[in-house]
């Protein structure tokens, strides 16, 4: 099971990043960095990155990420993992290749929609734990107000510029799992095929010819 559940740490960075956060008690500088990372989220049009992902479990994944804003992106999971992760801007979409499964629900009622959606917002119902600053990174870590037993986030940037490198969710067993993104790239076209979920009858029909 936690083969799998892993595969969510990136949705669970999504569900964070859907809620808002609180600065309550912070100083100016800790403040004027929250604006930048809603700046930052908020200015990003597309990305393309591989990934790799790690548990403290001992299970590494690694794939490539796409990113168009709004409402589309995808996480293509290298083998042996069978996991396909898709968003059309209506559907988020959710696959197992390996089985041939598909789990679908409207994007834009999922947590992950608000990072594809126009606009990313920190207010108030997410506490900001720690703001830390060394050596050019900056690290958020981040938890549900009403919410606790999701565990909590770490948001790691490079500082100046501001960019997102990696992010680590630890959930409330005391299971981490790090994303970090590799060589990412800003600002390409992207071709639509790439938000199109895997359609297994199709594929199924075709190996039948």
């Amino acid at each position: 099971m936690r083969h799998l559940l892993s595969h969510f740490a990136i949705l669970s960075l999504l569900t964070f990043l859907g809620c808002s956060a609180h600065a309550q008690g912070f100083n100016a500088q800790d403040k004027a960095d929250i604006q930048r990372v809603e700046r930052y989220f908020n200015g990003l049009t597309t990305v393309r990155s591989t990934f790799l992902q790690a548990s403290s479990t001992g299970h590494v994944a690694q794939g490539m990420f796409w990113l168009s804003r709004p409402g589309r992106l995808r996480f293509e999971y290298e083998e042996p993992s069978p996991i396909l992760i898709t968003a059309d801007g209506l559907w988020l979409t959710y696959q197992d290749n390996e089985l041939q499964q598909t789990t679908q629900i409207p994007l834009f009622t999922s947590p992950l929609g608000v990072l594809v959606d126009d606009a990313v917002v920190l207010g108030e119902d997410l506490v900001v734990e720690t703001i830390t600053r060394q050596s050019n990174v900056l690290r958020l870590r981040l938890r549900q107000r009403d919410d606790p037993e999701q565990g909590v986030v770490t948001l790691v940037f490079q500082d100046r510029p501001l960019s997102l490198k990696q992010w680590v969710i630890e959930d409330a067993q005391g299971i981490e799992v790090k994303v970090a993104l590799l060589n990412p790239v800003f600002g390409l076209e992207l071709p639509a095929s790439l938000w199109r979920p895997n359609d297994f009858e199709r594929q199924a029909d075709d190996v039948g010819r």
